[in-house]
Formats: structure tokens, C-alpha cells, sequence
């Protein structure tokens, strides 16, 4: 019989980092699929309403257990007490709302703040590639919290990589991860303290009107077709992913869709532009 999550707290052995609660064992796709169930049912459920819709056996049991307290790990549902019902955030609630690529985006940036993935995110931005072994991302995680058995390691290596290639922060080889360059460019600016915003679309598809002055399209930015390597190009589209606010300065992360005249393709990058506040 699976697991109640409000008995955890009975069987876990208290240490001096046992108030983290780590993603664990949840794919992505579990998560989204829990929160949206939440969603649907009302923003507020108790966990035997929401399993009637996630799954009635044990491993479906299980696995709705792990994305809930996932979800609670990426501030998506509140923290959870016991017997109480669960219930969307503010954040969580937002999310549902979003379209695809503003929930990437909103996810990312959670992702990278998230506490006890700090010290695997540095790492890996420390290192010269990039990159580490899922091998020893593993064994890592007794850094973050100790008296771990090798399956739960394993299992927060599983949320770790899935989450974070969906949300843009990692690639996922199989055998290694590595941090994206765009997410290491946010991970410096959270490790230096700056605030992350993640900007909503009017229904026209344009950012806010307050930040739509300081984005500007700039071919400058793209020389040549990654396809074909001629240089004939235009853009078809640019996009306000999010502004980094921090030291009186505005970094807007911003993706430019090009189109290559040359061989008819299309491909997309991802830019910053650095505003003063007030500007």
C-alpha cells in the first residue's frame, strides 16, 4: 500500500538538513499532470480526491506523493501539513494560466533559485564543459543531505535532469547534464542576488508596455545560418522571456526567431540586453 504523505514526516530520521524537502522521483511530466488535476479540481483537493484522478495503484499512488511534494519544492502548491488538502500558490495558480513557453520560463527561473539544487548548479557552471556526469551528480547529493540510500539518490537525480531540461536550465545526454548558457547567465545573476520577474503577454502576443520600448531587433546579433552558413537573414519574431532586476539595472532575456533566406529555415537564440532603471 503506498505511502500517505502526511506520514513521511514520522519515518524521516531528523538531520541538520532535514527541513529541505527534495524533488524526488517525478518526472516532468507527473508534475505538470498533478498540478493541473489540482487545478482542475478547484485549486484545492485532498490528496485521495486528486489520486482518484492520477491513479488508484500503488506505483500511481507513489508517484502522485512525488510530484505533489515536487510541485511544494517549486513553490507551484503551498507546503503541505499533515491531512490538510493541497492547494495551488499564487505562483502555482499563474502557471496553470501560462502558455507553454512563460511556463518554461517561470520554471526555469524556479529551478535555478531552488536551494538544494545550489550546490549541483555550481558545480556544474564551475566546471570547464559545462557539465557533469548523472553518475556523479548522484553521489552529490550527500553534500546537500546526508544518511540518503543510493535509490533516493538516484531518484532526485531523476527530477533534477527531467525538470531542468523542460525548463531550459539543462541538456540531458543520458549519461551527463550540462548547464545551458542562458541558464548560467541567470543562475550568476540569482548567486549575485538580482531578482528574477517573469513577464506576462497581452493577449496581442507583446510584452509588457512598461519594457516594450527597450527591446530592439538587431541582425548585428546573428552573423551568419547555423543550417547553411550564408548570412542572408531576417527575423520573424522576437520574444521578452524575462527581465533580471538587480543593482539598478534591468538584463532582459530575450529570444529572436531568424529566418534563413538562403536555405528557408528557421532557427532561434537567445540574447541579453542590459537597461538601467528608469531608462
Amino acid at each position: 500500500m503506498a505511502e500517505k504523505p502526511e506520514d513521511e514526516s514520522k519515518n524521516e530520521k531528523k538531520s541538520s538538513t532535514s527541513e529541505l524537502r527534495m524533488p524526488t522521483a517525478a518526472s516532468i511530466n507527473e508534475v505538470l499532470r498533478a498540478v493541473k488535476i489540482l487545478h482542475d479540481s478547484g485549486g484545492k483537493a485532498r490528496w485521495s480526491k486528486i489520486g482518484t484522478s492520477f491513479g488508484t495503484k500503488s506505483s500511481e499512488k507513489n508517484m502522485l506523493n512525488w510530484a505533489l511534494n515536487a510541485a511544494v519544492a517549486f513553490d507551484l502548491v503551498l507546503p503541505h501539513n499533515r491531512k490538510a488538502p493541497y492547494v495551488l500558490s499564487e505562483d502555482g495558480t499563474k502557471f496553470t494560466s501560462l502558455p507553454d513557453d512563460q511556463k518554461k520560463s517561470m520554471l526555469l527561473g524556479k529551478f535555478l533559485k531552488f536551494e538544494g539544487y545550489r550546490t549541483i548548479l555550481v558545480a556544474m557552471k564551475n566546471n570547464q564543459d559545462k557539465s557533469l556526469k548523472k553518475q556523479n551528480i548522484t553521489e552529490m547529493w550527500s553534500q546537500v543531505r546526508d544518511r540518503l540510500t543510493v535509490n533516493t539518490r538516484q531518484n532526485y537525480t531523476t527530477t533534477f535532469a527531467s525538470v531542468g531540461e523542460w525548463c531550459g536550465a539543462l541538456v540531458d545526454t543520458g549519461q551527463n547534464c550540462s548547464l545551458r548558457p542562458e541558464a548560467e547567465e541567470i543562475l550568476e545573476t540569482i548567486l549575485r542576488g538580482g531578482e528574477i520577474k517573469v513577464l506576462e503577454k497581452t493577449s496581442a502576443g507583446t510584452s509588457s508596455a512598461n519594457l516594450q520600448h527597450t527591446v530592439e531587433l538587431s541582425r548585428l546579433l546573428v552573423s551568419s545560418c547555423p543550417h547553411c552558413g550564408k548570412n542572408d537573414i531576417d527575423i520573424e519574431n522576437e520574444e521578452l522571456l524575462q527581465t533580471l532586476s538587480g543593482n539598478g539595472i534591468h538584463t532582459l532575456v530575450i529570444k529572436n526567431t531568424y529566418y534563413c533566406r538562403g536555405c528557408s529555415r528557421s532557427f532561434s537564440r537567445i540574447h541579453q540586453r542590459q537597461v538601467k532603471v528608469g531608462d
